[in-house]
């Protein structure tokens, strides 16, 4: 069996494991060890097993990207149900798990050959070459199905049963983060009737992981503080594990949680689900070992894993210096900071510097080097927006972290009839029209 140990972290790391209870369950007819707490994703990589499923067209390798289903990267088989995701699906004894859309091995995939032939498959060819000839398609279609599915259907999977519960409220409150928990107070504190629906198991999203301070243990401390508080008033309902799906109009709320539909009617509807961290764009960023700073700091933080032995960090703001102080005091080494501000100040900026980290200001990263696994980086000069120069220099890792910017989580207000607007200077959209009563 592959042990839980070998890229563990001690804690404070791991804030949502039990060390006390190990479990084990099966990978691609593997056995590998968690424990309670963990999610497939963070299990695996505990374990040193890091790819975890091929792409969509090109079968290149895939491994964690935001660890918070936030990509298609970490899409898993478990029995029969296709399309679960690994960085979200917790672990339970003797769950068997089987990745997905690779011939052969996962490892060894022989379909990989087609990303040596990706110049000759454009988006859409097949459509335009396969349809010219009488029936050719039907002969394509199914060879093409096969190469590009995703899971695999059990047409025999019984219908469980799903129900639907009525329930009013004076207000809900959409996402359990540091603003949604702290909106639900300053209403619970009226009196009125608050519903608090969070998506994830854990009320707290950024503060159960991110170092907002120079003080690694703000940010715990303040979300069991906020919870506690939020937990002692009798007219706060808190539904975990829910997800809030639509927004309609007269505060008519769609949430699911588990079997059931909950139809909601609400006075007033708080969204509050925060941001969604965002990529950066450079030759091969999608390798194993390139994740989004959130995405490694949720392993760290949450699940005592370390995403690498050696990270360079890229980074456009100050969250990427508060990921590098987590790294130090993990033990792990960060060959440098990517900065691209020419100028970048602060006071986690001055924690790294104090501690002799690298930090290279007006840089970006060029490409990734190495194929099922990151081995290293090329940085570029940034000459002006959106342009860049060779000149930069060779770093040597196995991981990558970007924290270059965000983008609302604004899929409930779009729906429901609300409107974002880019905004140049800060380059994020924001919110520039509400749907009534929210």
């Amino acid at each position: 069996m592959n042990e839980p140990a070998s890229e563990r972290l001690e804690a404070p790391f791991g804030r949502f494991i039990d060390r006390q209870k190990p479990l084990s369950f099966t990978f691609d007819s593997a056995s590998y060890a968690g424990y309670e707490g963990d999610v497939i994703a963070s299990a695996l990589a505990a374990s040193g097993r890091w790819v975890i499923s091929r792409s969509f067209k090109y079968h290149r390798p895939r491994a964690v990207l935001s660890m918070a289903g936030h990509d298609a990267n970490a899409k898993v088989q478990v029995g029969s149900e296709p399309n679960v995701n690994a960085d979200l699906r917790a672990v339970s004894d003797g769950l068997a798990v089987s990745p997905v859309n690779f011939s052969g091995s996962l490892d060894h995939d022989r379909m990989a050959i087609l990303d040596r032939l990706g110049r000759f498959m454009p988006v859409g060819f097949y459509y335009r070459s396969f349809f010219r000839s009488p029936g050719g398609w039907r002969f394509w279609e199914p060879i093409i199905r096969r190469l590009a599915g995703l899971g695999t259907v059990d047409p025999q999977t019984e219908h469980t049963y799903h129900d639907k519960q009525y329930r009013f409220y004076d207000t809900v409150v959409v996402g359990g983060g540091p603003a949604g928990l702290s909106a639900a107070q300053t209403l619970a504190d009226t009196g009125g009737s608050v519903l608090l629906v969070e998506d994830a198991p854990q009320l707290g999203g950024a503060l159960n992981y991110q170092r907002l301070d120079i003080d690694r243990d703000w940010g715990g401390a303040l979300c069991d503080r906020l919870v506690s508080e939020l937990a002692a008033y009798p007219n706060v309902e808190i539904m975990t594990e829910a997800v809030a799906t639509a927004l309609y109009s007269d505060g008519w709320v769609s949430v699911v949680r588990g079997n059931r539909l909950f139809k909601i009617r609400a006075g007033a509807v708080i969204v509050a689900t925060g941001a969604i961290e965002q990529p950066a764009v450079f030759r091969n960023n999608d390798r194993p070992g390139v994740l989004l700073a959130t995405g490694a700091s949720r392993l760290m933080r949450l699940y005592g894993v370390r995403p690498g032995r050696s990270g360079v960090v890229l980074t456009a703001n100050d969250a990427g210096y508060g990921f590098a102080l987590d790294c130090l005091d993990a033990g792990i080494e960060v060959a440098a900071v990517v900065d691209m501000r020419s100028e970048p100040r602060g006071s986690l900026h001055a924690a790294a510097v104090a501690r002799g980290v690298n930090v290279r200001a007006g840089e970006g990263i060029a490409e990734v080097s190495g194929r099922d696994r990151v081995s290293g980086v090329e940085t570029a000069r940034l000459t002006g927006k959106g342009k860049w120069e060779r000149g930069g220099v060779s770093l040597t890792c196995d991981f990558v972290a970007m924290s270059v910017g965000h983008t609302p989580n604004g899929s409930l207000i779009w729906q429901a009839g609300g409107a974002f607007a880019y905004d140049n200077a800060l380059a994020i959209h924001l919110i520039s029209r509400l749907p009534d009563k929210v």
